[in-house]
């Protein structure tokens, strides 16, 4: 087999075929893996921010629950509210004043109305 000038042999054109199939195998596998990864990333962010809305949400409500609480509690201390829970479970009165037991239906209704004025 002579060679022409310029001419390359068939065992080495099959040869750079296969070098650069096995290398465009290579290169796609990594662009593959690369866009897997920052997909992977993409939806671990997404997961995060509603992770952190709901995080959020919760701080508020329980920011909303100590402010309840904190208001409750400054109420406690009054006289007003001691005086208001000893007549209703203690069923404590002052003097000169009649006690007046009804019917629990009845007695919630009276402190509905009570309430509503």
């Amino acid at each position: 087999m002579t060679k022409k000038k310029g001419e390359v042999s068939t065992f080495k054109a099959k040869e750079k075929k296969k070098v650069t199939g096995v290398t465009g195998i290579i290169a796609a596998a990594l662009i593959i893996l690369v866009i897997a990864y920052f997909a992977m990333s993409g939806i671990k962010i997404i997961r995060l921010n509603q992770e952190r809305e709901e995080a959020e949400a919760r701080k508020q409500e329980l920011l909303n629950t100590k402010e309840e609480l904190m208001a409750q509690y400054e109420n406690i201390n009054s006289a007003q509210y001691i005086e208001r829970l000893a007549r209703r479970d203690l069923k404590l009165v002052k003097a000169n004043e009649l006690l007046f037991i009804l019917p629990d239906d009845i007695q919630k209704e009276n402190e509905d109305d009570k309430n509503e004025n």
